[in-house]
Parts: C-alpha cells; structure tokens; sequence
C-alpha cells in the first residue's frame, strides 16, 4: 500500500485539478468572509466568526463530487488500475489507497479554506457562540461527516468505467440530495399553528432522515444547529463504513477490461 499511496501523491502534486481545488476553496473562503465584513456595518451589529467557518462541509460536498471522479476515474481510461492489479496489487489495497487520498485532499481542502476566513474574520468578526469543547466536537463531525463524502463518491468513482459518467453521478446525486434535504429542513421548520406542520411519527422520521443525510448534517454545522455532534459523527462513520464495504466489494468483480 505504501507504493500505492506515494503513486497516488505524486499525481496529486502534479495535477493541475488538485491545485485548482485548493485554489476554488481559498478563493471561497476569502470571497464568501470579504462579503459578510462588508455587510456587517449596514446589519447593526457583529456577525460571530462561525458565520462562515463551517461553510466548508458543504462546499466541499459539492467540491470533491467533481475532483474525485476526474481525478480518480482517469485511472480507467490511461490503464493505470489495470497496470496496478498486473503489477500484483490488491483491488481492495488500489481502493483503499484512493479513499484516503480523497480524504487527505478534502481535509487539505477544507483547512484552505478556513485559512483567510480566519485571517480575514477574527479581527472583522465577534468569537464563535461555542465553547471549546462544542467547538472540538463540530470539527470531529465535520471531519467525519468529509469522510462520509468521499467514501460516497470513492464508491461511485472505482464502480464507473468512464470519469465524465462518475462525475455526472456525483454532482447529479449531490444536487438531488441537497434539494431533497432542503425541502424536508423546510417541512420541519413549519410552526405548529400551520397546516404543514409535521409532529408525531412523520416528524420522528424526518428528523432522522435529515440527521443521517450528509447534506442535512452539513447544514446543522453551517448554522451551528447540531445539537448533538457525537450522534451526527456516528452516523457519518456508519455511512462511511457502508459505502466502503459495498464499493470495495462491487469493486472485486468489477471487469476491468
């Protein structure tokens, strides 16, 4: 695994995808806080630092729904994977090797980002309404909830043939969760004098739909609205580990041909 791993951090040092990545995240980060100093004086008040901070878990849900299939699936069409597996590597060993890159890179990513948000928002901006030990718990999800991403996608990616057909499966099944996941935040956010509010079983069930998905959690950490991040952390390994186990094993008979 270890040749494996170095082979795969070579080429991430020499594509120009994995360092537009990073340039897309800081540009983000240093765009999305410039935006919010410059609305702070016509608000009427200080806006807290997590105002942008844990933006990341989203933007790179939709992030890495396109530089893992690109990255990765290339492998398909130069030969490399079957170069690989003839040269005595394991599938299972080539699989895991790409879902920790992947993770590696989302993490690099994410700390790109948060890079001029701090910079740029803890002179502009009020501290974070959390303490430290709620802070350390939402990084912990937040960094799991990024390995529930990549496992998704690392899945999708080493089962397609054909990079454009996984990035299409990534970003299509990202887009549809995220619009999904909205309408049911929007369900459960009616009050209860309406006549679309949803109490009972149904809303029992809606709830645990939006804490299990990945775009659901990323939301919760977006408004700090994660009430129990160890139960969303949990989950996001649970995810993780299913997606993993079905890709690696649909991955063993894939016909690589």
């Amino acid at each position: 695994m270890r040749n494996l791993l170095s082979a795969d951090l070579f080429r991430l040092r020499k594509s120009a995808l994995f360092w537009g990545l990073l340039l897309v995240s800081a540009a983000l980060g240093a765009l999305a806080t410039i935006q919010h100093v410059m609305a702070q004086p016509h608000s009427g008040h200080r806006f807290p630092l997590s105002i942008d901070f844990f933006a990341y878990p989203l933007l790179l849900g939709f992030e890495i729904a396109v530089f893992i299939p690109l990255f990765f699936g290339a492998e398909y069409s130069d030969g490399t994977i079957r170069n690989k597996i003839a040269l005595g590597c394991s599938r299972l060993s080539v699989y895991l090797v790409h879902l920790l890159v992947s993770f590696g890179t989302a993490v690099l990513a994410s700390i790109v980002y948060l890079v001029p948000v701090l910079a740029i928002g803890i002179p502009a901006f009020d501290p974070m309404p959390v303490d430290r030990k709620t802070l350390f718990l939402l990084l912990l999800g937040s960094l799991a909830l990024l390995a529930a991403y990549c496992a998704l996608y690392t899945a999708a990616t080493m089962n397609c043939g054909r990079k454009s057909s996984a990035a299409v499966t990534c970003l299509a099944g990202m887009m549809a969760v995220y619009f999904l996941t909205g309408g049911i935040e929007n369900r459960l956010a009616y009050p209860e004098y309406t006549p679309y509010h949803v109490d009972g079983t149904a809303r029992a069930v809606l709830e645990t739909i939006f804490d299990l998905s990945p775009v659901g959690q990323s939301l919760q950490y977006l408004w700090l609205e994660a009430a129990d991040p160890a139960r969303l952390a949990l989950y996001s390994l649970g995810i993780t580990a299913v997606a993993t186990a079905a890709g690696a094993a649909l991955f063993r008979r894939k016909d690589l041909k």
